[in-house]
C-alpha cells in the first residue's frame, strides 16, 4: 500500500525533533540559570541536583504508568510529581520549597522547555515541509502537552501542529498499542490515512499493532513520500 492516502502525521519529540542527550545537558544548564535568582542557591548546585531528581521522577513515572495501576488520573499525578521533583532539588540545594509549588514547578518546566536548543539538524525544515505539503501534524510523545507546547514554540514550529499528544491529553501512558489507539480515537483519524514518526523500535511496533505505518525519522518519511 502506497502513501497516497496519508494526510495525518503523528510525530514523536525526543529522538525525532530533539536530541535527548543534548537536551539533558541544556536542562541542567537552564535550571542553573532560572532557579538561583528565584529560590537561591548556585547554578552548579541546581544543575547537580536535577540529575538525581530527574532519575527519581522518571522511576516514579515508570512505576505509575504500569498497566496494572490503571491510567486514569495521569495528568493530576504528573503535576503532583513535578512538586516532588522540585522538592527533591530544593532539599539537595538547601533552600525552601516555594509557595504555590505546583504552579512554580510547572512554570519552571515550561520556561526551560522553551529555551532549550537541542533540535536535530533538519527537523524544523522537515516539519515545515510536511505542513506546507498539506499534511495535518500532531505530536505523539511521552512528554506532557504543557511541556511540548513551549518546546515547539522555542523551535518556531508550534503553529504547525494541532494536537500535542502526551499522556495527559488521552490519560494513557505511551507504553503500548493502547496509546496509539487512544490518540487515533481522540483525533478521529483513520489509521490507514496516517503515519507515525518515532525513533523507538518499541513505539513503532505499538503503532503497527494499532494499524499505523511508522518511520524512524522525518527524513525517512520524506524520502518515502518522494
Amino acid at each position: 500500500m502506497g502513501l497516497e492516502r496519508v494526510r495525518v502525521v503523528f510525530i514523536d519529540d525526543g529522538g525525532v525533533l530533539n536530541d535527548n542527550e543534548r537536551r539533558a545537558l541544556e536542562w541542567r544548564r537552564l535550571l542553573g540559570e532560572y532557579l538561583p535568582p528565584r529560590l537561591g542557591g548556585t547554578p552548579e548546585a541546581w544543575s547537580r541536583a536535577n540529575v538525581g531528581a530527574f532519575e527519581r521522577s522518571l522511576a516514579r513515572y515508570m512505576e505509575r504508568a504500569k498497566p496494572e495501576h490503571g491510567f486514569r488520573g495521569l495528568e493530576a499525578w504528573m503535576r503532583a510529581d513535578r512538586v516532588e521533583w522540585l522538592r527533591d532539588m530544593c532539599v539537595q540545594v538547601g533552600v525552601a520549597l516555594p509557595p504555590e509549588a505546583e504552579a512554580f514547578a510547572v512554570a519552571t518546566g515550561a520556561w526551560v522547555s522553551e529555551h532549550v536548543r537541542a533540535d536535530i539538524p533538519g527537523a524544523v525544515e522537515a516539519v515545515n515541509r510536511l505542513a506546507e505539503g498539506g499534511f495535518h501534524l500532531n505530536m505523539a510523545s511521552g512528554t506532557i502537552s504543557w511541556e511540548l507546547a513551549p518546546t515547539l514554540r522555542g523551535m518556531g514550529i508550534r503553529e504547525r501542529f494541532d494536537r500535542l499528544y502526551g499522556p495527559d491529553l488521552v490519560d494513557t501512558a505511551k507504553n503500548g498499542p493502547h496509546y496509539f489507539e487512544a490518540i487515533l480515537a481522540d483525533s478521529r483519524t483513520d489509521p490507514r490515512a496516517a503515519v507515525v514518526v518515532d525513533d523507538s523500535v518499541d513505539a513503532r511496533a505499538w503503532a503497527s499493532a494499532a494499524g499505523l505505518r511508522s518511520y524512524a525519522s522525518l527524513s525517512e518519511l520524506i524520502a518515502a513520500l518522494g
